[in-house]
């Protein structure tokens, strides 16, 4: 199993994603995705909260050139990716990612090797190309309220049954 952090970072009524760049063994290869990645192994730990924290922060600037400001954790999903299929990705790993939301930044959007940042309109997140789990982490985002859910996918499609989530 593998950790990380993904950022929901909303402002004026767009959402920063980014565009990833045309790679191998990356499940989002081509897609628009939350910026986020994995976390060290310093950022791990029963007592190291702000390790997470500061994770998000860090693959947020790297992949985007974006400092989000005032960062709340709004949920915990477990990416089951155990059945799923992937053209590039030949030794899928399960991922279980903090993610946080922000609305204040700092900073100008820039290109990075991981692809290219876009603010893309509320209304519009759903109908970017993505992963069908992203499609249905954002249905939970645009919830409003906090939760911890369970995505899981049967060959390249989002497994209804497997998938859900809790909200609090």
């Amino acid at each position: 199993m593998k950790y990380g952090t993904m950022i929901y970072l909303v402002s004026k009524g767009k959402v920063l994603m980014i565009k990833k760049g045309e790679r191998k063994d990356d499940p989002n290869s081509g897609y628009f995705t939350l910026p986020g990645g994995k976390l060290e192994k310093y950022e791990k730990g029963l007592d190291n909260s702000q390790g997470r924290l500061k994770s998000c922060v860090r693959e947020t600037i790297d992949e985007t050139g974006i400092k989000p400001l005032g960062l709340v954790l709004r949920g915990v999903i477990l990416f089951d990716n155990e059945g799923r299929t992937f053209s590039n990705w030949p030794n899928p790993d399960n991922f279980y990612v903090y993610i946080y939301s922000a609305t204040k930044f700092r900073g100008e959007p820039k290109r990075s090797d991981e692809g290219i940042p876009y603010s893309v309109p509320l209304a519009k997140v759903k109908e970017v190309p993505s992963n069908p789990g992203d499609k249905k982490m954002y249905e939970w985002l645009e919830d409003g309220r906090d939760f911890i859910g369970v995505i899981k996918h049967k060959g390249n499609d989002l497994d209804e049954e497997g998938t859900f989530v809790d909200f609090f």
